[in-house]
Order: C-alpha cells, then structure tokens, then sequence
C-alpha cells in the first residue's frame, strides 16, 4: 500500500494508537526509500565499472599499439584524429543520411553529466532560529474554552494605598489603625499568528514538503513568541514581555573587589529577598550569551576559568541563556510569578483568501492565543539590570 503523508491537524486528530501506527509505516516507508535508492545507485555504479573496465581494456591494446609504432598520441590528439576520420560519416548525418561513427577516446566520471544514480537522501534539510528557552522554563495554565470572554480576571492588594501600623500598645490606649485595599485587573488573550499561500498542485505532488510547510509556519509562530515574551511592550497586540513588567534594579557602591556577574546576581536577588523573603524565592537568571561570556570567559591572574559551567547555576539560580534578552540586560525573578496562559496547542488551517479558489491555491494560517502575566503584586519579585556593565562598575566603588 502505498504511504501517505499526513499533516499536524491530521496526526493531532488521531489516537494514541493510531500515532504509533502511522509513526511505524511512515519509518517503514522511508526505509524503504533508502533501500530502493541504495539498490539503484549500486547497480548504476556497477553498469559504470563494467564499462570503465571495457575502455580500459580497449585503450590498453591502443597504447599498445602506440608503443610498438614508437608514437605517443594524446587523448585530445587521438579524439581529433577519429573526428577527422569519421567526417565524411559525420556529414552524411547532418544531411539526413545514415552512418556509423565509433568514438574510442578514454571515457571518465567527467563525461557523465547529470546522472540520476545518486544517493538522495529523503529527508528535507531544516533551517535554524534561535532556541526556545524562556517560554521552557516558565509555568503554564491551558484554558478551556469555557473561557468565553477571552481574558484573565485577577484581584491584588493595590500597595500604593496598604498601610502597615501595628505597633506596641499600652493598657488603655487606641490601637493604630492599619489600611489595606484591592484592585480588579483584566488582561485580555493576545493573538500570534501566520499565513503562507500554496497551489493545490503542491499539496498533492510534494506531501513531504507540505507538511514541512505547516511545521515552518509553526515555528514562525513559536520563534514571535519568544521575542514577545522578553520584548512585548503591552501596546496594541503586544505581549506585557518579562522586560516591561519588571521593575529596575538600582546598583549601589559596594566596594566589591573585581565584581562579575554572579556578584550582580546576588546584590539583585538579595534586594528582592531583604523586604520580601517570605514570599519570594528568585530562581533564574534571563541573559544572552553575550552578556554572559563577560562571566563564562573570565580568568584569574594564573589564567584559569573562574566561572564553573558544570553547574549550570549562577548565585544558586538558573541560568537562563535567552537570545530574545538585549545584551548588557539581565533579569533575576522568581519564576513562579511570570504564568503564561494559553489555549491548547497551535492551530493550523487552510482556506482560500480573494481569488485563490479560482486560482486552485490555498492559504495555511497558524494561530495561538495567549497570555504572559506578571500580576501587579508579583512584580517585586523580579529585578532588570538595564545596564550590566555600568552597575559592574557601581558595585566595585
């Protein structure tokens, strides 16, 4: 039988069962292919080696030959020579005639042109983007679709109007009076999204690269995401990004000694920790790799590497390698309290946009609704540094 191709939307549609069933033809398949083209190139190689050794064997009695006549003829010479003795046959042909010419030049690989015994390989080679690290490491809540306002509701203290006033109170005295308020926010779902038009003939003639096309779309899609999620500015349709919602770290003279980046990240986490210990616990540290080489790189007077790669950690907290992260930025946080909210899985579909139903084309759309939140009263348990460098800097005075 032969095997079909299916698309996302089809293998997402299917059962467990069904996903192993066609996981198993499909490598069948391929392995198939491989062996069928294996089998062909060997026979087209072994067709190529009996004749190569049938002109070797010819051209073997001609340089015999040459060698009792005491003549070295070259193999361009001798092509010239046969061309020069065939041309009386050569012209019959051009006039429409008929005749024989056999050419006895050495033949080589170079004389093939275009042959199609090669090994193809059946896989399509895949273009890079930056790794997905952010959006791995965050938590996640999937809503349902009884969701039918497509938002996030959420109450928190307003800390700008709580007051604290416990105090020590004498027998018979007033006792303070502390103030305490709240706030409803809504945060609406954000859309990211993408559309690629493909002719019909397409669908049916490449099935492998028209799943490649649903799988690229999705990863335009997912790689939109990533950048939103460190860069979304909250205006329009814009993400709230991790940078955005995070409150400015303000580096004070310290007089630290040669200060890196894990000196930072602990003047960072403490300042978060020193008020607010109870409830938060930073636990990662979002950088690009350019900034942090200013660390990986570093080396003592004995030049040795003073930043151990093993652990992974910096100042106890993951390091989180982001390519979205502006260099000369760094942001330590407790990740608990950045939730992104989403509707399951990506959606892909297909239809037709103005004239492409008479055109047979088709247009493929990937979409997915989400949210990245940081509630206003979580925001304290995250810090940016703006300035990487300049509050090393800071920190050494």
């Amino acid at each position: 039988m032969d095997f079909k191709y299916k698309t996302i939307a089809e293998i997402t549609a299917m059962t467990d069962a069904e996903k192993d069933a066609y996981g198993v033809a499909k490598r069948t398949h391929e392995a198939d292919l491989v062996k069928t083209q294996i089998e062909e190139a060997t026979k087209a190689l072994k067709d190529d080696n009996t004749k190569l050794a049938k002109t070797v064997k010819e051209q073997g009695v001609e340089m015999a030959k040459i060698k009792e006549n005491g003549k070295v003829v070259t193999t361009k010479g001798k092509l010239l020579v046969e061309l020069k003795e065939n041309k009386d046959a050569m012209k019959s042909i051009a006039e429409g005639g008929g005749a024989e010419i056999q050419i006895k030049a050495l033949v080589s690989r170079a004389s093939v042109v275009d042959s199609p015994s090669g090994f193809m390989l059946p896989e399509i080679g895949q273009l890079g983007v930056k790794e997905r690290s952010l959006y791995n490491v965050l938590p996640k809540v999937t809503i349902g679709d009884n969701n039918t306002h497509g938002d996030v509701r959420y109450r928190d203290w307003d800390e700008s109007t709580v007051v604290r006033s416990a105090a020590m109170v004498a027998e018979g005295a007033i006792f303070p009076e502390s103030t305490a308020g709240f706030r409803w926010y809504t945060a609406p779902l954000k859309k990211v999204g993408d559309t690629l038009p493909v002719t019909e003939e397409f669908f049916e003639d490449e099935a492998a690269a028209a799943s490649e096309l649903e799988m690229f779309l999705e990863i335009n899609v997912s790689t939109e995401i990533d950048d939103q999620l460190i860069n979304g500015n909250n205006v329009g349709q814009n993400l709230n990004g991790l940078l955005n919602s995070t409150p400015a770290f303000t580096a004070i003279a310290s007089g630290i000694p040669a200060p890196n980046l894990k000196d930072l990240s602990i003047k960072m986490r403490n300042t978060i920790t020193r008020t607010r210990g109870s409830k938060y616990r930073p636990d990662m540290v979002v950088v690009s790799s350019s900034t942090m080489e200013t660390l990986v790189l570093a080396k003592n007077a004995n030049d040795n590497y003073i930043f151990d790669e093993s652990t992974g950690t910096l100042a106890g907290m993951m390091v989180v390698v982001d390519e979205n992260m502006p260099d000369d930025q760094m942001i330590v946080g407790d990740r608990r309290y950045a939730v992104i909210y989403e509707k399951a899985g990506l959606a892909i579909s297909k239809g037709t946009v103005g004239t492409q139903f008479t055109e047979d084309e088709l247009t493929l759309k990937a979409r997915k609704r989400m949210l990245f939140l940081i509630r206003e009263v979580n925001k304290t348990g995250f810090l940016k540094s703006t300035g990487v460098l300049a509050d090393l800097v800071t920190l050494g005075m």
